[in-house]
């Protein structure tokens, strides 16, 4: 008998083991970790009692029976929360549902530990011999009917939660998945009435003996529907892996699941997810709230860690409308790598990589655009065209290196020199032009002035030689009630002309048209 029970044990703790490393290593997500953290309880409790079964000691049972507590007190608490993640009732494990979950199970295993000194748990140990085996009999405390209440308590909850589940589900695959953790789930309360109503009569420990029964039950499930690997490798692979951001929203917009990609975006700016409306989340992010209310899709930018990122906020409706109610999945998509590779595509595009201004082909682009507004509006407009004077003897005496030292020079005065609503391009090999908005021919031709005396009073630095550059400006404007230049080539030719007269007088000056 004793062997028999014995090799039954060991059956169970090596089952028991088996599930644990199995569940484990198939993923992370709450429900796996809350059914590993199940099975490793109940194989530590199997095998404190295979432990006092073997064993013919008083001091040894009483010891193995306290090794039995490192897992007992916490079986029937995981079971319920397998419950009620498996049904979705939540999501996660917060720190306020641990609290209430676990107190009880945390002080019995602080009761036991400590028994010796106030016997709140157990009054009194006993060795008695039944069969030929001896048993381990105890007189039970106050704390052991609080512990065995509360226990109890769970698993009817469990029991009650999947009857629920299988009564409400329409699917008939999926009720046989209810079915069997309802099975699973009904065993114990069996045996923890078997040891409070029989234990005296043989000192069995029946929730032992039968919790292999539960485990066998829950392993027929796994091999004949699958449910474990199709459910749950499903969500991590699609959702709580994915790296966008998923948040489901269900009736009055409420926060019913989210991914690790989510959370992390929305810590980003301080908030926490929780089963509240978005309205009531994102209060204080009223932009943010506009997107996630709206069924269509938004960009939204915020900065992370300095770093200013980008991202797109799309929106997939999840069944049709129920009492007025959208189902929807938010996911959010981070896109900064590609703006910015979009913006660095758009900069090469249209930026001369020499002098930072913008290139012959965009300058000409935006001036054509000014232009016509300024035509359209009857507003002034001015157009500078400026060359390098002698640059090819610069050229020649110094090397093309230093050449394009000083069009790089040229560029950052441009930038620093005019306001940043101009437009300034590098249009030829030395020759750049300013579109000035709003300025007259005499404002032009000041800041053409103020601009040819900054560089003439300008010197580059190269391989320890100074150099020093001039410049040649041709100023032409339009203004308000000037009718006579009607397209940018127009306006173009007459700026060349004004820089042909500056270069005919010398050099280094300004010349209006």
């Amino acid at each position: 008998m004793k062997t028999l029970l014995s090799l039954y044990l060991v059956f169970a703790v090596t089952l028991a083991q088996f599930f644990a490393v199995y569940f484990f290593s198939k993923g992370r997500t709450s429900y796996r970790k809350a059914f590993s953290a199940l099975v490793i309880c109940i194989s530590i409790y199997l095998f404190g009692y295979l432990m006092i079964v073997n064993s013919s000691d008083l001091q040894e049972m009483i010891f193995w029976n306290q090794f039995q507590y490192l897992g007992l007190p916490f079986i029937a608490v995981l079971w319920l929360l397998v419950a009620l993640l498996y049904t979705k009732i939540i999501y996660s494990l917060n720190m306020r549902m641990a609290l209430l979950l676990f107190s009880v199970p945390v002080l019995t295993f602080f009761v036991r530990l400590t028994n010796p000194w106030h016997h709140l748990f157990y009054t009194k140990w006993e060795l008695r011999q039944f069969f030929g085996y001896y048993a381990l009999y105890m007189e039970r405390g106050f704390w052991y009917y609080v512990n065995i209440s509360y226990t109890i308590l769970c698993l009817l909850l469990t029991v009650i939660i999947y009857c629920i589940g299988y009564l409400k589900d329409k699917v008939v695959h999926t009720k046989s998945h209810f079915l069997v953790f309802l099975y699973a789930s009904l065993l114990p309360l069996i045996g923890i009435a078997l040891i409070l109503f029989a234990f005296e009569e043989r000192g069995i420990d029946y929730s032992a003996l039968i919790m292999p029964a539960s485990l066998l039950i829950i392993s027929y499930g796994i091999l004949k529907y699958d449910f474990l690997e199709i459910k749950t490798l499903a969500r991590e692979t699609i959702f709580e892996h994915n790296l966008d951001g998923m948040v489901v929203l269900g009736p009055g917009k409420r926060v019913i699941d989210y991914n690790k990609a989510a959370e992390k975006f929305f810590a980003a700016i301080n908030i926490s997810l929780k089963n509240y409306p978005i309205e009531h989340i994102l209060e204080q992010e009223p932009k943010l709230l506009e997107i996630f209310e709206s069924e269509k899709s938004h960009d939204y930018s915020l900065v992370i860690d300095g770093e200013e990122r980008f991202f797109e906020i799309n929106v997939m409706p999840l069944g049709g409308y129920h009492d007025g109610n959208t189902r929807m999945l938010k996911y959010i998509h981070d896109v900064t790598k590609e703006r910015k590779i979009q913006e660095r595509l758009k900069f090469l595009a249209t930026t001369d990589s020499l002098s930072g201004l913008y290139n012959r082909a965009e300058f000409m682009n935006l001036a054509q655009r000014e232009f016509a507004c300024a035509k359209k509006n009857n507003a002034e407009l001015s157009l500078l065209i400026m060359d390098l004077d002698k640059f090819k003897n610069i050229n020649d005496t110094f090397g093309h290196a230093a050449g394009d030292e000083v069009i790089r020079e040229m560029g950052s005065m441009i930038k620093s020199s005019f306001r940043k609503t101009d437009i300034a391009g590098r249009i030829g090999g030395e020759e750049f032009a300013v579109v000035l908005k709003h300025a007259s021919l005499a404002d032009a031709r000041k800041v053409a002035e103020h601009f040819r005396e900054a560089v003439a009073g300008r010197k580059v630095i190269y391989e320890k030689q100074e150099i020093g550059f001039t410049v040649s400006i041709g100023v032409a404007a339009i203004s308000g009630n000037n009718d006579d230049v009607n397209d940018l080539a127009e306006i173009l030719i007459m700026a060349d002309d004004a820089l042909y007269k500056a270069k005919a007088r010398g050099r280094n000056c300004v010349v209006t048209s």
